[in-house]
């Protein structure tokens, strides 16, 4: 989207490359891993089975590196419950501008519809991301000493977990958009750099009258997943019921204080839940399903998208946050 270049100029300038009108992509039948598709089955809200890993061939995956650009930094981008589309439109601006990026669809992967609980959604998207980012070390069409990850939603709380167990001279930083507790629940180390975004009129999943970084369900809506790195998930989780989880924001402080992390918080106007889902939209929870023919409860909030200005400052942040993290 040409309206954000001038006004990024400065964190391309610390990038120091230029973008290209046209990606290449460098997959090819030899990097095909059709062995690791499962076919879990879904009961109620529930995934059971084996997951899926990353398949590269999979045709909802795509892997762009810009033309002319020796090296690029890499983002890998993780979606939300939406699927690949919610991290479709800010991937393609981080394309835009420079960088070479990895997106695809855990839940088409493991061929899952995305309505299933929060928990399994990001157990099917920390596993086939973190093969993703695997993978991609071993890519030598980019710099595999800059890859960032980009997070929204469900998918921001599972970058959250990537900070836990990647390694720091390969990752440098991840951007966590709109993170929720509700799921697998949060690490208590973290080895690379953190910002986690929030939009200032965020309220998805919220009750009438919070925010998203204020959310705080009982306990059982975390489940504890074996594959993630030991976290809140130990103490509050579907085997230990009892109480109510930590919210985004104690639990920041906590880690924060526990292993010194670099982790900080900011908020940005004019955006509500996934800056570039589309248009800002304020609205309850059964107003967005009503559009779509089932029903959601009336007092939980469900506003999505942003102004233009939002997500130009929103994207400008991220490639600030990114560029700075180069060392």
């Amino acid at each position: 989207m040409n309206r954000f270049f001038n006004l990024i100029a400065f964190s391309l300038a610390i990038f120091a490359f230029h973008a290209r009108a046209e990606p290449s992509v460098f997959i090819t039948p030899t990097d095909c891993r059709p062995e690791v598709i499962r076919k879990p089955s879904v009961v109620g809200m529930d995934v059971r089975g084996e997951l899926s890993g990353f398949d590269p061939c999979h045709p909802s995956v795509t892997f762009s590196v810009p033309k002319g650009v020796e090296k690029p930094p890499l983002v890998i981008s993780i979606h939300g419950g939406g699927g690949r589309v919610d991290a479709e439109a800010i991937t393609k601006e981080f394309s835009a501008n420079g960088m070479a990026t990895l997106i695809f669809d855990a839940f088409k992967l493991n061929r899952v519809p995305p309505r299933t609980g929060n928990a399994y959604r990001q157990m099917m998207l920390y596993k086939v991301g973190l093969e993703a980012y695997q993978w991609a070390i071993n890519r030598n069409e980019v710099d595999t000493n800059r890859i960032y990850f980009y997070g929204i939603s469900n998918g921001a709380s599972v970058v959250i977990n990537f900070a836990a167990v990647v390694n720091p001279l390969h990752v440098k930083g991840i951007f966590s958009e709109a993170p929720t507790p509700v799921g697998i629940g949060y690490p208590w180390e973290i080895q690379v750099p953190v910002m986690i975004a929030f939009g200032q009129l965020d309220d998805l999943g919220a009750r009438t009258g919070q925010k998203r970084w204020m959310i705080s369900d009982p306990c059982k809506f975390t489940i504890a997943y074996a594959e993630a790195p030991k976290g809140t998930a130990e103490q509050c989780s579907n085997i230990r019921p009892e109480g109510v989880m930590l919210t985004t924001l104690q639990w920041s402080e906590q880690v924060k204080k526990k292993s010194g992390a670099k982790l900080e918080v900011k908020y940005f106007d004019g955006v509500a839940h996934g800056a570039f889902l589309g248009p800002l939209t304020l609205q309850s929870a059964q107003q967005f399903a009503e559009k779509r023919g089932f029903q959601m409860p009336a007092n939980i909030g469900w506003s999505e998208g942003g102004t233009t200005e939002g997500q130009r400052t929103l994207i400008t942040e991220a490639l600030r946050f990114f560029a700075s993290k180069q060392q």
